[in-house]
Order: structure tokens, then C-alpha cells, then sequence
């Protein structure tokens, strides 16, 4: 039995074995936390790193909050960056009509970073955030939406993080395999198992943890969505405080069949409700962790 734990995003310039024992202490104190203990040997946890790898392909100029990687387009869903944005904020509270009485339009707007209304009114939305929603960082959601659409958008991005994710994989042989992603290891999960070819064990379950796959513009970018058919049982938890997990991965946000197994009632302690540790102390979370490993 081999657990794979895929990461998010923002991980770059960090010590990959100082992230996995993050990772796997987090992971041992929920599971010690419903009474059990780590069923299967830390050796045959694979922790594939691609912070480096995410950075080096979506990177733009770190200090601003413009979605610069793409050329800004009259309509906002036309722009999956600006598309995923625009449904985070109103999952935020910041509808337009909040946004024009906090916010005004700015003349003094950079036009070059508002070619449009839309992503104007994305700008704008933005800079309220920090301000106006506890817990939520502007750059962060930014940085998250931008690096969402390339890896989406963008193939050579896609096959240069993959490959050392695929290659992390190979080390499960044929042996039945737990994934859990967290955030856009969510994602990368979920395109890699769907497409096939690259990872070839049987995954007991997939576990995605406030998971970005039921944004509207996401689901869209991956139509046509479905079940990866390696993946035995699949089940999502998240934090309706998470604006990242803005929706859960159900009948309307997320059809497939067999269906998602959803689970709404994470209480994320951290400050944005949306970091690892405190998915993996939910103990249903643990509990669906457990189960997957001790299964037969």
C-alpha cells in the first residue's frame, strides 16, 4: 500500500523533506486524534515536490496582483484567471454592487492592468479583500487564479509539472494507492488520474482537500470532467469558509459518476481556513484516510 500526498501552490524555495514532515505530522496527529495510528510505514508515503517546478512555469512579476500572464480580454470569461476571481469574490461576499460602493472606479487606474471593465471590477474587488474579508490575502487569491490558468491553459507548463510528479508516482508500481490532494494538488490530481497514461496504479481513493475543481471556470477549463476511471472511491472536504474550496464537488458543481462522497464540515482553525494542517486534523478526513489504507 503506497500514500501519496500532493501539495498546493506556494510552496516554492522550500526544503521538500522539511515540507513532508509538515505534511506527515499533520496527517499523524489527525489519525491519533480518532484513536488510531498511522497504519502504514513512512516509507511508504511519496511526497512529490513541484514547488520549484510551479514557480519556474507560472511566474510573473511577484508584487503584482494584475493577472499579467495573459493579455486582458474584453470579457471576464473570456480570461479563466479573471473568471476564477470573479467567482471567488462574490463566494466572498464582494458582489459588484459592494464593490462599487467600497471601491469606486479609480481614473487613475493603470490602463496598461485595465483593459476592460471586467478586469477592472476584478482590481478593484481585490484590493477590498485584505481589508474587508478576515483571513483572506489578495496576492494570495491572485497568485492562486493566475497559476490555475496556466497550468490549465498552457501544455508545456502542464507536462513540465507533471513529469516529476509522474515520475514520484512510478515508485507506487502496481501496489494499490491513497491519494490526497490538497488546493492545486487537487487539481493536478484529479487531470492527471482522468487523462491516464502517466500513472498506472489502482487508486483505492482520492481524497481532495479544499479543492478549487468546483469553480465554475475550473470545471469548465476541464470539460469534459468525469471519473477517473483508476480511482476506486473519491471523496472531498472543505471549509464553506475556504473561498478557495468555494463550492463542494457535488451533483451541481461537480456531476460525475460514481458520485463525490462531500464532506462541508471542516473547521479549519488556521487564519485563511484553507491550510493543510487543519484539513488533515478534521477527523472525518483522518477517518477517510484510515479506512482507505486498512482496506483490503
Amino acid at each position: 500500500m503506497k500514500l501519496v500526498l500532493l501539495h498546493g501552490r506556494a510552496q516554492e524555495d522550500k526544503d521538500p523533506h522539511e515540507l513532508r514532515d509538515r505534511w506527515v505530522s499533520a496527517l499523524r496527529r489527525g489519525i491519533e486524534g480518532i484513536g488510531h495510528t498511522l497504519p502504514i510505514d513512512e516509507r511508504d508515503i511519496v511526497f512529490p515536490y513541484y514547488g520549484d517546478a510551479l514557480r519556474d512555469a507560472t511566474s510573473d512579476d511577484p508584487d503584482t496582483l494584475a493577472m499579467v500572464r495573459y493579455p486582458l480580454r474584453e470579457h471576464v470569461e473570456d480570461d479563466l484567471g479573471c473568471a476564477v476571481l470573479h467567482e471567488c469574490l462574490h463566494g466572498a461576499g464582494l458582489t459588484e454592487a459592494i464593490v462599487d460602493e467600497l471601491a469606486p472606479r479609480d481614473p487613475s487606474l493603470d490602463p496598461r492592468l485595465v483593459a476592460s471593465l471586467s478586469n477592472e471590477w476584478v482590481q478593484r474587488g481585490l484590493s477590498l479583500l485584505d481589508r474587508h474579508v478576515p483571513g483572506m490575502s489578495a496576492r494570495s487569491l491572485a497568485m492562486t487564479a493566475n497559476d490555475v490558468a496556466v497550468y490549465l491553459e498552457n501544455p508545456a507548463v502542464r507536462d513540465h509539472i507533471e513529469a516529476g510528479v509522474a515520475h514520484a508516482f512510478d515508485s507506487c508500481g502496481t501496489e494499490p494507492t491513497v491519494v490526497v490532494g490538497h488546493s492545486f494538488g487537487s487539481i493536478l490530481a484529479y487531470r492527471m488520474l482522468r487523462a491516464g497514461g502517466r500513472i498506472t496504479c489502482p487508486v483505492r481513493a482520492l481524497i481532495t482537500l479544499g479543492s478549487p475543481l468546483g469553480i465554475g471556470a475550473v470545471r469548465r477549463a476541464l470539460d469534459p470532467i468525469g471519473h477517473p476511471p483508476l480511482v476506486a472511491r473519491w471523496s472531498n472536504a472543505y471549509d464553506d469558509r475556504d473561498v478557495v474550496a468555494l463550492h463542494p464537488l457535488d451533483h451541481e458543481y461537480f456531476a460525475v459518476s460514481p458520485r463525490i462522497r462531500n464532506h462541508g464540515g471542516v473547521r479549519n482553525p488556521s487564519d485563511n481556513h484553507h491550510r493543510i494542517d487543519g484539513y488533515l486534523h478534521d477527523p472525518i478526513v483522518a477517518g477517510w484516510i484510515v479506512a482507505a489504507l486498512e482496506s483490503d
